[in-house]
């Protein structure tokens, strides 16, 4: 084989391979972390218990007040407390919150009412962040101690409440309700502080055996909070995961990652001082941050199998009608760590708008509370994607506040940002139009070399080596430069985007010509069979290296209707606004490739002059 032919098939092998690479990259863009070797659980527990018990004389003293013990028999009652932003439920058995509603988000930014995945104009479900069904009573606010006669005392007998019935908060009314419980030894005071107007609840805990603070009591987060609509998840509506500040970085946490083979409970210590640590989904999470960073955090979680209405669960389950009916839920709770002495614990539960936690950010200094975004798994692209997600987020807002339309406003977008290509594009393509214009000649220049090679010539010949510095020259002249630039400058866009959809909010429910959500999959799959056409017949229109050879050919034909084919399978079931961005730049790119190709046939450039043969007589 000729050096040219070799060099032809490492190209075509390398942009296979940069191509292959790029899709799986997207495939596996949000895969779960690294599987934790459970069997360290227990070690990582241990060192991560290390935290020692403040000294009693260190502790603030609390105003003594009269505990009367609470029987067994205490019917249990529900408190009911509103405000313009959410709505709470707290069952006085443990004192613990049995149902969240978010309302609204409301922000500098804007204000936006929320409903629970699934609503539509018809039916508005609200936004329970609790999940419902939960056999454990893992609710929000239990406490464990590692004893299970004392967590049992804690979370299972009825509470004291302050105040009964239901509290209405409005402008910027603040309430403190109280939970006390006396059993035995054990005294129990929860106490909370409401604010109308933030998602911010102050939650202090006092909890003593024989009058001496409870050591290594730890507050439960979750369990699985999120949007409880969600029926199945995927790679863009997550489970519950767990994330925590540890100071240094975020540490991110799937709850699939916990457990043994078939194992339907699992756990993971996390190690270091942590600043805040909570349970969210990709919209909405709960964090708890304590007065001082505390080591000794943990996640535990539990497996079930739920029965859901028949769905589809990818592009194969769809072509072959073949509908699931059961999905696996995992159930995150996180354990966090905290010193039961009255110090206020904040309670942050709403939004992950990056807009709204921006502005708790600058309310929680030094806490970086935006961290519960997560941009990206890999921190490999996420320094970059994360400052140009924020970039389109603003640009999508700003061009919004004029459409009035987010699906406009990305379509807009998409115009504005492809048309900043087109003059590249024209460039490259007059490159590849020069290239082929001398296809013919350097087929001719490499079928001599051939016959060269037959005769026995060898290479260090002066004829061979004439040929082959013709050869370098044609190639040089005729070399497409900049062809990969475009779509090598768009991909990273491509991935900052559906992190622009995911961290805003406001693409959240918002519905554009048939699709009723930008942030969730078109419920028809229109825009999956529209991308990989319009990517086809992008693909036709634009020139290509120039083919001289049968492999090539076929090497181009593989390129142009398999590319689609396996970019429609790592599309199934994206966010509709990342779709529409592709599809509309499509159809761009091909409008933008038709006009180029009129261009160039009335503005050719000429092709080089080269005679082949020039130098060396065509005779051996």
């Amino acid at each position: 084989m000729s050096d040219n032919n070799q060099s032809t098939t490492q190209r075509f092998l390398i942009a296979a391979a940069l191509s292959m690479g790029v899709l799986l990259l997207w495939t596996y863009l949000f895969p779960p972390p690294k599987k934790v070797d459970v069997a360290n659980t227990n070690a990582n527990t241990a060192v991560a218990n290390t935290q020692t018990a403040t000294p009693e004389a260190a502790k603030p003293q609390q105003p003594a007040q009269p505990i009367v013990e609470t029987p067994d028999d205490t019917p249990n009652k529900v408190l009911s407390i509103k405000s313009p932003l959410y709505q709470i439920k707290f069952d006085t058995k443990g004192a613990l919150a049995t149902s969240w509603i978010l309302v609204k988000n409301v922000s500098t930014h804007s204000e936006k009412v929320l409903w629970a995945e699934g609503s539509n104009n018809d039916t508005q479900i609200p936004l329970e962040l609790v999940l419902q069904a939960n056999p454990k009573r893992e609710f929000p606010f239990r406490l464990s101690t590692g004893d299970k006669n004392t967590d049992a005392t804690l979370n299972e007998r009825n509470y004291q409440s302050s105040a009964d019935g239901e509290i209405l908060l409005n402008g910027n009314e603040s309430k403190e309700v109280s939970f006390k419980l006396k059993a035995g030894d054990v005294e129990v005071t929860k106490s909370f502080t409401f604010h109308a107007d933030s998602y911010l609840t102050d939650l202090k805990i006092t909890a003593t055996r024989n009058g001496q603070t409870i050591a290594n009591t730890k507050l439960l987060i979750g369990t699985a909070i999120g949007d409880q609509g969600i029926k199945f998840h995927n790679y863009y509506h997550i489970e519950a995961e767990g994330v925590a500040n540890t100071g240094n970085e975020i540490d991110r946490q799937t709850a699939s990652v916990f457990f043994k083979e078939n194992a339907v409970e699992g756990s993971l210590a996390v190690a270091g001082n942590i600043t805040w640590a909570g349970v969210g989904d990709t919209y909405f999470a709960m964090a708890a941050i304590p007065a001082q960073p505390s080591a000794g955090l943990e996640y535990h979680a539990t497996k079930i199998v739920n029965e859901v209405e028949p769905y589809y669960d990818g592009i194969i389950s769809f072509i072959t009608q073949n509908k699931k009916t059961k999905v696996d839920r995992h159930l995150v709770t996180a354990h966090v760590p905290f010193t039961a002495d009255g110090s206020v614990t904040q309670i942050y539960t709403g939004s992950k708008d990056y807009f709204t936690l921006r502005d708790y950010d600058k309310k929680l200094v030094d806490k970086n509370l935006d961290g519960f975004i997560n941009y990206s798994n890999y921190s490999l692209i996420r320094f970059f994607v994360k400052p140009m997600a924020k970039g389109l987020l603003y640009a999508l807002t700003a061009i919004y506040g004029v459409v009035g339309n987010f699906g406009v406003a990305i379509i807009v977008f998409t115009l504005i940002f492809y048309s900043m290509f087109f003059p590249l594009r024209w460039y490259s393509s007059r490159s590849f139009k020069k290239a082929q214009a001398n296809a013919p000649k350097m087929k001719e220049l490499q079928d001599r070399l051939k016959a060269y090679q037959k005769k026995g010539i060898a290479a260090d010949d002066p004829r061979m080596r004439e040929l082959q510095v013709e050869q370098l020259k044609m190639t040089k002249d005729s070399l497409p430069i900049g062809g990969c630039l475009p779509l090598l400058l768009q991909m990273p866009f491509f991935f900052a985007f559906f992190s622009a959809i995911t961290i805003g909010l406001d693409f959240r429910q918002a519905g554009f010509l048939w699709l009723p959500d930008l942030s969730s999959n078109d419920p028809f799959h229109i825009l999956e069979f529209l991308f990989a056409g319009s990517m086809a017949g992008s693909m036709m229109f634009t020139p290509t290296s120039p083919i001289v050879t049968d492999e090539q050919k076929m090497q181009q034909k593989m390129m142009t209707y398999l590319m689609p084919v396996m970019m429609l399978y790592a599309m199934w079931g994206n966010p509709a606004g990342l779709l529409l961005y592709w599809v509309f730049g499509n159809i761009v790119s091909f409008v933008q490739q038709f006009i180029i190709n009129k261009l160039n046939k009335t503005n050719e450039p000429p092709a080089p002059d080269m005679t082949i043969g020039k130098l060396v007589p065509k005779k051996a």
